[in-house]
């Protein structure tokens, strides 16, 4: 029974493949006449517009992260107000279509920063220097590679940089640190302990809790980020085999926090001195991509108390359940 599920299963997955095939093979011409006459469009539409300086002083600006939806809301952003915009991204990543956007006057790929972080500042700081970059927007994963080796700005001397220190970086980038963090400020946080040994969770006494808890790992882990197992289990033994089958150690800890349930949010600022300049809140969706804003006082509250606190500036994102 079980071979004959899964032959059928195999059989479905084939004609579930060719059908996509088939109805890209339809869309191909239709999307080759869209993007043709877009193209053709923009090309003509440059030749005869003027961009209208919004600004007496414009500015070269470099955004680090040249495949992220806000990337290019960035880029677009900086040019309709005047200022000239330069992307780059790591090597892998040399055909963003974003190079082709009518907003980026230069794009650049530089290496990996988590592979070499020498290469990529030296590549870095070239780029500042040839195109007299004012002002240094890092997006993604380049917020890690905002630094050097010595944690001081990769950009240090070069330019005005629009980021968290090192220490700073570290506190947000650590689930626990965070929390806890938080929770200093007197904001609502769900409840959260550092584990660094699965014993710790198999001892843990969940009888006075009233909701139940999930572990996370502190590191980022693209297959047990996926894991939203509810602690307790129904016995004690199968949840000690389920703990003990995650790399929970000393040098990889996790967090076990209370699962909160309810409308799930989240929020992009940008922030100068403690200052919001700039907040959208939007209902969370799977890929992230509906950016439709919502009145969340409360919301609005907690952010605004943070980066006061901390006196933040940057860009930072948080994700609520309410």
């Amino acid at each position: 029974m079980v071979q004959q599920q899964s032959i059928q299963g195999r059989v479905f997955a084939v004609f579930q493949n060719l059908g996509t095939l088939a109805l890209l093979a339809i869309a191909f011409p239709i999307n080759c006449t869209i993007v043709l006459a877009s193209l053709l469009w923009n090309f003509f539409s440059r030749l005869l517009s003027k961009q209208v300086v919004l600004i007496e002083n414009p500015k070269n600006i470099l955004i680090g992260g040249g495949r992220m939806t806000k990337t290019l809301q960035l880029a677009r952003s900086f040019h309709a107000a005047g200022h000239r915009v330069i992307l780059f991204d790591i090597h892998k990543y040399w055909f963003s279509g974003y190079r082709f956007s009518n907003a980026v006057a230069g794009f650049y790929t530089l290496p990996d920063p988590h592979l070499d972080l020498e290469g990529y500042t030296t590549a870095l700081r070239a780029i500042a220097k040839q195109e007299n970059i004012d002002f240094f927007v890092p997006v993604g994963i380049f917020a890690n590679g905002y630094f050097d080796s010595k944690r001081q700005p990769v950009l240090s001397g070069c330019c005005e940089t629009f980021h968290f220190d090192a220490d700073t970086m570290k506190m947000l980038d650590d689930k626990f640190t965070f929390t806890e963090k938080a929770r200093s400020l007197s904001l609502s946080v769900p409840k959260t302990l550092l584990i660094t040994d699965p014993e710790q969770v198999i001892k843990f006494d969940f009888s006075n809790e009233k909701n139940k808890y999930i572990l996370k790992s502190i590191a980022y882990d693209p297959v047990f980020r996926l894991d939203m197992t509810k602690l307790p289990m129904e016995s004690l033994e199968k949840m000690a085999v389920h703990v003990r089958s995650l790399p929970i150690s000393k040098d990889n800890p996790w967090i076990l926090q209370e699962f909160i349930t309810g409308k799930e949010y989240c929020t992009h600022s940008t922030v100068r001195n403690g200052e919001l300049t700039v907040h959208c809140c939007c209902e969370s969706s799977a890929f992230q991509v509906n950016y439709e804003n919502v009145d969340k006082p409360e919301i609005l509250q907690w952010v605004s108390h943070f980066v006061k606190e901390l006196q933040l500036t940057g860009q930072i994102s948080f994700d609520f359940i309410q």
